[in-house]
């Protein structure tokens, strides 16, 4: 479990605000950034999550942020940052869209794009995710970066309220309970942009085909715990053939059934990276991600990260004292 707080309150006026940009810079994306008012900055924030995806909440003064070309060629952590809007208004760009945000507003940027952003004080909530844990591929997203996504009613309603709950709830929920309800914001964005994306390609026919890959993607995600999962159940309930859901994915690079073992497979290496699920065992997780049997999952493990995953569970487990203070808390 990862947790870090800052506040600026215990620095010295001069200090605050590079600290907080260095912070920022190491836990979201480093970018450039300014402020009007460098003496009279404040700032707090939280992140807690595991090492792939962390919930963020912060209060800040106004300031300017700039992610340029260079930064993103020397460095680039390949994620999406989700960011609500919770009070203030800021402008955000990337590529060719900006967006005027205020709030209850929900907006989603790429860390591999240059973005700008200006912010004036106020609070923001969010979610920072490898962009492998979204089951489109960027490309497909990229018409929904720094664009307002909706959030006052229907799944962006429901998205935001998950996210607030835990963030807000402070010691209310035990490290497990807050990785599953960050899971849970997981699969309502991965909800979220695919019916964003549809509506997004609805009208063009030739999109039609990427409304219809961003759907079963969608499905695969959802189902992924499902061992009845199978390239036939994902075509039956989407009402086409076989043949045309192979032809489907094939445009996107991949095949059924590789996805699927794909995604199971990146959904059991995050959870045996994941210091709040060290009490479940390597069978249970297999299980939980739809394989059925565990030599099978194991044989698939060490063919894609090329250890067993018993070994890797325990090449990247925290050191003794920090497990038992898990296991205590």
């Amino acid at each position: 479990m990862i947790e870090a707080s800052f506040t600026t309150e215990s620095l010295p006026p001069e200090d605050r605000f590079a600290c907080w940009h260095e912070l920022a810079s190491r836990v979201v994306v480093p970018t450039h950034v300014r402020c009007d008012d460098e003496a009279g900055f404040r700032a707090t924030s939280l992140t807690r999550g595991s090492h792939t995806l962390q919930g963020t909440t912060s209060t800040v003064r106004s300031f300017h942020a700039e992610r340029t070309q260079k930064l993103v060629r020397t460095s680039d952590p390949e994620q999406y940052v989700l960011d609500i809007t919770r009070t203030g208004v800021s402008a955000v760009g990337q590529g060719s869209q900006e967006t005027l945000l205020r709030a209850g507003d929900v907006v989603l940027i790429d860390s591999s794009l240059p973005f700008r952003a200006r912010h004036t004080t106020g609070t923001h909530e969010g979610l920072v995710l490898p962009k492998s844990l979204l089951p489109f591929p960027p490309q497909d997203v990229a018409p929904l970066l720094a664009r307002r996504l909706p959030g006052s009613t229907g799944i962006g309603a429901v998205l935001i309220h998950c996210v607030h709950e835990a963030l807000s709830a402070g010691s209310r929920y035990r490290d497990i309970e807050f990785i599953r309800l960050l899971d849970t914001a997981l699969e309502l964005l991965v909800t979220l942009l695919a019916h964003e994306l549809h509506t997004l390609h609805a009208l063009p026919p030739e999109s039609h085909q990427q409304a219809l890959l961003a759907r079963v993607q969608s499905f695969i995600h959802h189902h992924l715990g499902d061992p009845e999962l199978s390239p036939q159940t994902v075509a039956d309930a989407h009402h086409i053939s076989l043949r045309h859901l192979q032809q489907v994915l094939a445009a996107a690079g991949t095949a059924p059934a590789a996805l699927i073992r794909r995604k199971r497979l990146q959904q059991c290496h995050r959870a045996l990276m994941d210091p709040g699920q060290s009490g479940r065992t390597i069978r249970t997780i297999a299980a939980r991600w739809g394989f059925a049997s565990q030599a099978h999952f194991t044989r698939l493990f060490r063919a894609a990260y090329g250890v067993p995953p018993g070994e890797f569970r325990a090449s990247h487990s925290p050191p003794a004292r920090e497990t038992a203070s898990a296991v205590r808390d």
